[in-house]
């Protein structure tokens, strides 16, 4: 079967026109989150905002299900407190 992985970074879509043959949902699930996870080294952010990634997986225009990943960063003492930052470098 040929499923089709369209892509969106937090801003905008991007329609799959080409498309992956894969046996079945489990191995088009398994392409799906390797593509996230390669999205998401480009395009997270390093500090800053929340991000979220989703890649929706269709076969033809019926969508068979979606894959999301949600990036935020919780500011606490780990971020702020340079003490803190300092015992848990394991270079100190």
């Amino acid at each position: 079967m040929r499923y089709y992985f369209d892509i969106f970074d937090g801003d905008h879509w991007a329609r799959d026109d080409i498309g992956v043959d894969c046996a079945h949902d489990r191995g088009a699930r398994y392409q799906a989150v390797l593509a996230l996870t390669e999205l998401a080294r480009e395009l997270l952010p390093f500090d800053g905002p929340e991000k979220e990634l989703t890649v929706r997986v269709r076969l033809n225009d019926a969508v068979a299900f979606s894959v999301r990943l949600t990036f935020d960063t919780s500011f606490g003492p780990a971020l702020t407190d340079s003490s803190v930052i300092e015992r848990s470098d394991p270079r100190h």
